[in-house]
């Protein structure tokens, strides 16, 4: 899987921002108080005065220039408050809550034989398109389970993969290392996705987003979720209205991940 450099979404991305904000804020201070500095020690503005108006003076344009810093601190101190908002990582926010931490819940992920239109088909049917069609999705196909739906007469209408924690070791260290939006970021651009949208997820916990992209056969949608413990998505070469790959895929996802009662 293609992987973005930096995940403008994580706690140290977040940190940093927060200490440039707290470094800036402390330059303007040390240039506020350098610049101010003689007219801080100058007396008052119309001489001959005594020593005492001249500490006065002194002291008010201290008074000032301490009031001016404190305000910029605080605005500082605000600034990197705010910055710092580090999204949760896809193993904590897609986590079910009857399901312990780093825990797995007892499912079944199995494809539906038939979901509307689409219908499973036998993996003789899908050796000549296999190669062509993996190519469009995540990079580690080997870890992923794969199922083509269609016929032997109008060829494969739908691509179902997925990938859980439960077999892929390094999908489980992505989902405590990324999160969702860096997970789409990634997922996107290794599909070349174009059109992204973003649709309500279905009864389980997670994220679901859709995008279009170009295959052998021309343009069709992609649809991908996530949660905790599965990334999958689902290529749908007989339509392009993303709203309408987005019910499909949750009707994949219900269908494929089975939750035990």
């Amino acid at each position: 899987m293609i992987t973005l450099s930096v995940d403008s979404t994580s706690s140290s991305y977040a940190a940093g921002q927060s200490l440039g904000a707290l470094l800036v804020t402390g330059a303007v201070m040390a240039l506020i108080w350098r610049v101010t500095r003689s007219w801080r020690q100058a007396g008052p503005a119309h001489p001959p005065t005594s020593e005492a108006a001249t500490a006065a003076a002194r002291a008010k344009r201290r008074r000032i220039v301490l009031g001016v810093l404190a305000l910029v601190a605080a605005a500082g101190c605000f600034k990197a408050v705010s910055v710092h908002n580090p999204e949760p990582r896809a193993a904590e926010a897609g986590a079910d809550d009857s399901v312990g931490a780093s825990a797995v819940p007892e499912r079944t992920v199995a494809p539906p034989n038939r979901l509307r239109h689409h219908r499973l088909m036998a993996r003789e049917e899908t050796a000549v398109v296999d190669a062509a069609l993996a190519q469009r999705g995540p990079e580690r196909q080997s870890d992923a389970k794969r199922w083509y739906y269609g016929s032997e007469a109008t060829g494969v209408s739908a691509l179902l993969s997925v990938h859980t924690v439960e077999d892929d070791p390094e999908l489980a260290a992505e989902k405590q290392r990324d999160s969702f939006t860096q997970e789409f970021r990634n997922f996107f651009a290794g599909a070349r996705a174009r059109d992204t949208a973003f649709f309500d997820a279905g009864p389980l916990r997670g994220r679901l987003g859709c995008g279009h992209v170009d295959t052998p056969t021309g343009e069709a949608a992609v649809c991908a979720w996530s949660d905790a413990y599965t990334s999958g998505h689902v290529l749908l070469t007989d339509t392009r209205d993303l709203e309408e790959a987005a019910q499909i895929t949750r009707e994949f996802r219900a269908a494929t991940d089975r939750r035990a009662e």
